[in-house]
């Protein structure tokens, strides 16, 4: 019998939701479980594990993620978080698969793609990638409203869910100033920027705004904005014309006019001359000056979002199986 390892975040926004019964009863008798939660235990090393059932937000699952993608197993993902964008992220992937308990036939699987960011090292004239990678999910982004995703108060996301984000959005409405280098699609962009977002998802903080998604492209997207040129209050109006059309309107085609930037990439390499506070799929992580390259791959990972647990009518959202890993069922 296969070993599963139920993860349940006690802090999650809707934590409240689930139960390690519960999962027990959607997965079936196919395995022998485990169980632990978040923060209490330290989970390091899945290695004797077949699958993994992760019960969290968009935080939690990118931390298993992490360590878990380069393994051939599989990762059930319960979105109990506040947003939980990366399960409504694979809404739009239009693969569908019921629960395996009932018996029905899965869809065809296919493979779930990661965003990589690795510092650059120059020595002796040769540039390499530094062997601690950071890997994230659906975001990676600096900036303007970015620090909603990892400084609202938990308890004021489990009392009220989303509406725990509004005074966030107000407060974090100011220019941010971030000198970088950006190169990427053969193009270098230089200057300051509000915003920074390299992204494998068609939203963000609850914004469907990335219309050009390609969930099965090994490709993602970067969106910068430039900084505002007055300072002030000239220098809040000035941002709002181009959040507002990212954000509000949408973005279906690739944009280099004006201060906004937005371009399908494959790879993009970033140079911060200082320290910057990132958001990791709703996360800090904090960016030490120097070069880094953004690129996607690949996860070797099984990957599956289970919705209507609560219903006990289980729906797997999507699958993605690794090239590498037939299955382990």
């Amino acid at each position: 019998m296969k070993n599963c390892l139920i993860i349940i975040n006690k802090n999650a926004g809707s934590s409240k939701k689930i139960s390690f019964e519960k999962v027990k009863k959607c997965l079936g008798d196919d395995y022998r479980y485990e169980h632990c939660t978040i923060p209490d235990d330290e989970i390091e090393d899945f290695s004797t594990y077949d699958a993994i059932a992760v019960c969290g937000g968009d935080g939690t699952l990118a931390s298993i993620l992490e360590k878990a993608c380069d393994m051939p197993l599989k990762v059930f993902y319960f979105p109990v978080g506040t947003l939980n964008d990366k399960a409504k992220a694979e809404r739009y992937s239009h693969l569908k698969a019921k629960c395996p308990s009932c018996g029905d036939e899965k869809d065809k699987a296919k493979p779930i793609v990661v965003g990589k960011c690795a510092r650059l090292i120059e020595e002796d004239g040769y540039v390499t990638e530094e062997c601690d990678k950071s890997l994230f999910s659906y975001v990676f982004a600096a900036g303007s409203f970015t620090p909603i995703g990892y400084t609202s108060d938990v308890k004021e996301k489990q009392k009220f869910g989303t509406l725990a984000y509004v005074s966030k959005v107000v407060e974090e409405y100011k220019p941010h100033r971030i000198k970088a280098t950006i190169a990427a699609d053969k193009k270098t962009y230089d200057g300051e920027f509000s915003l920074i977002m390299f992204l494998k998802s068609p939203r963000c903080f609850g914004f469907h705004f990335n219309k050009a998604y390609d969930g099965e492209s090994m490709s993602g997207h970067i969106l910068a904005i430039r900084s505002p040129k007055h300072k002030g209050a000239l220098g809040y109006i000035e941002m709002f014309f181009p959040f507002f059309r990212a954000f509000f309107m949408g973005l279906k085609k690739e944009r280099d006019k004006g201060s906004l930037i937005f371009k399908k990439i494959y790879s993009a390499n970033l140079t911060l001359s200082e320290d910057v506070d990132f958001c990791k799929d709703g996360e800090k992580y904090v960016l030490k000056k120097g070069r880094y390259k953004i690129s996607f791959r690949r996860s070797l990972c099984d990957f599956c979002v289970i919705e209507n647990f609560e219903n006990d009518k289980v729906i797997f959202a999507r699958q993605a199986t690794a090239t590498l890993n037939s299955s382990v069922n």
